[in-house]
């Protein structure tokens, strides 16, 4: 964590944090955070943390809930589709399982409940001082027909000259099979320019902070049933795939206390640049 992000967290809101709180309690019709109920402590450290914010916990599903066998029978998860979406043999932890129950069960409830704009924390968020301010404008950016916006993640928030030649590289090689990339997803790996404080996305980690419209979280419910990606990845997938009108803020506004929840699984979250 960077030094004003552990000064924020310690601290309390900062100024630009005040200022991005107060603009997101208007635009948003409901901002929640993603947390178990049994992390009081995590909990308690995002009340403080979020002071002056209007949200909401949102409970999350707990792994020690879950059996996979029972998950299997009642069809809330499917190994096939996890391992053809992953792209290598190997089943989802429990606890990704249950992250991505959790941020699914957020998608149903908006579209049941017929809101219009959500943003989403996960109970590890940190506001990033002083661009965390910039939210108002870049929400403002956002076209009405806008599916997805990632105000925090994690890899391509910088596009490096490297990453720009291995995208070549893939786009070349992807029509003849040589790439893990198809085609398309080829041609999205990086964010493109869209306005003064967005970018369309490209391939980008994380959910800890993120906005989403009802049309976009209707897209996310129906290719997670049954759970086939960890949370983030199911956003990436999509939007690589063309399937979900997403931006990114530039920069991202908000960071975590830790990147191990979304890197621990990911076959695509644990690596740099367009790997």
């Amino acid at each position: 964590m960077s030094t004003a992000n552990q000064a924020t967290a310690a601290t309390g809101p900062g100024a630009g944090t005040a200022a991005a709180f107060e603009f997101l309690n208007g635009w948003a019709d409901r901002i929640f955070v993603v947390s178990l109920r049994r992390d009081t402590e995590r909990r308690t450290r995002m009340t403080e943390r979020l002071a002056g914010l209007r949200f909401e916990f949102f409970d999350a599903v707990d792994k020690k809930d879950l059996d996979r066998a029972q998950l299997l029978r009642d069809g809330l998860y499917d190994e096939r589709r996890v391992r053809r979406a992953f792209r290598v043999g190997r089943d989802m932890p429990l606890g990704h399982i249950g992250c991505s129950l959790s941020h699914r069960a957020l998608y149903n409830e908006m579209v049941a409940k017929g809101w219009d704009r959500l943003v989403v924390f996960e109970d590890d968020v940190v506001p990033r001082e002083p661009v965390v301010a910039n939210v108002a404008d870049a929400l403002r950016e956002l076209p009405p027909s806008f599916e997805l916006c990632y105000l925090g993640y994690w890899q391509n928030e910088v596009v490096t000259p490297r990453a720009r030649a291995k995208q070549l590289t893939y786009v070349a090689l992807a029509p003849f099979g040589l790439s893990r990339w198809r085609p398309g997803e080829a041609l999205r790996l990086l964010p493109r320019p869209f306005s003064a404080h967005l970018r369309r996305a490209g391939r980008h980690m994380c959910t800890h902070a993120y906005a989403i419209s009802r049309e976009g979280a209707r897209k996310l419910a129906e290719a997670q049933t049954p759970v086939a990606y960890a949370a983030d990845q199911l956003l990436t997938m999509l939007v690589l795939g063309g399937k979900l009108e997403a931006y990114v803020t530039s920069p991202s506004l908000f960071g975590q206390e830790t990147l191990e929840h979304s890197a621990g699984y990911s076959g695509l979250a644990s690596q740099t640049d367009t790997d």
